[in-house]
């Protein structure tokens, strides 16, 4: 009689526990209504593809831009005819396409405002790289 007793107690108290014990496999992760973004600060693909659209007419200067964001050198990235695609881009766009390094496209105008004008290599102007 003890052991049905002791056994009918052990039965109840693990069925209370696993009913007032969250299962946390079960349930769905709740979000993070809170540190969610506006979707607004975020452009939406088409934006960024029509941002992109002369740069990629110029075969090799979508890999030249990232190249000399990321190394933080213009000059060794850059070439002439880089720099005319760049000049066709909506100066809106820069702030989308480098949302990291608001100083980067003010940077790259200035390298190709002094290779346009005949400066040649001129020393490109530093650029600090993005933290991938």
């Amino acid at each position: 009689m003890a052991l049905i007793k002791s056994s009918v107690l052990i039965l109840l108290l693990f069925a209370t526990l696993t009913e007032i014990l969250p299962s946390g496999l079960a349930e769905l992760p709740t979000p993070f209504s809170g540190l969610d973004p506006p979707p607004s600060q975020f452009p939406s693909f088409d934006t960024l593809q029509q941002c992109w659209v002369s740069m990629e007419e110029m075969v090799g200067c979508y890999s030249d831009a990232y190249r000399a964001f990321l190394s933080g050198n213009l000059g060794l990235a850059i070439g002439p005819s880089c720099c005319m695609a760049f000049s066709d881009i909506n100066s809106n766009c820069w702030s989308q396409m480098f949302p990291d390094a608001p100083s980067f496209p003010s940077s790259l105008k200035d390298y190709c405002t002094n290779y346009q004008n005949g400066q040649g290599d001129a020393p490109s102007p530093s650029v600090e790289p993005a933290d991938v």
